[in-house]
């Protein structure tokens, strides 16, 4: 160890240039300490877990796309356009809906008269 310091200080000291580390390979990547915990946590090897989470992903998308998903958008963004675009009235109907649920659930001296 001492000779790897002494190394080092003569090398800074002559002006050596540093040697950068390796070039890791072209299809290698850099993944989260995190990530990589949750990927390995069944005993899987890291790169069968992410080979399979990628293809996983990747089926998922071509599913997606094969159904005719409006930009892949999950369904619970979708945007429900059967209603005919009278949004007027459905959250009126909504609003009437919850005043009853509210009125049903209070007491009798606290009910109020419906206002119209």
């Amino acid at each position: 160890m001492r000779r790897l310091a002494a190394m080092s200080w003569l090398g800074r000291l002559f002006g050596a240039k540093p040697v950068p580390p390796p070039e890791p390979p072209a299809n290698s990547v850099l993944i989260d300490e995190g990530l990589a915990q949750q990927l390995t946590e069944s005993g899987v090897a890291l790169d069968v877990a992410v080979d399979s989470a990628l293809r996983a992903y990747l089926d998922a998308q071509a599913k997606a796309a094969a159904a005719g998903e409006p930009e892949r958008i999950p369904f619970w963004l979708r945007r429900d356009d059967d209603g005919g675009g009278d949004i007027d009235s459905e959250l009126r109907d909504r609003i009437i809906q919850r005043r009853s649920a509210e009125e049903e659930g209070a007491p009798s001296a606290m009910r109020r008269p419906p206002a119209e």
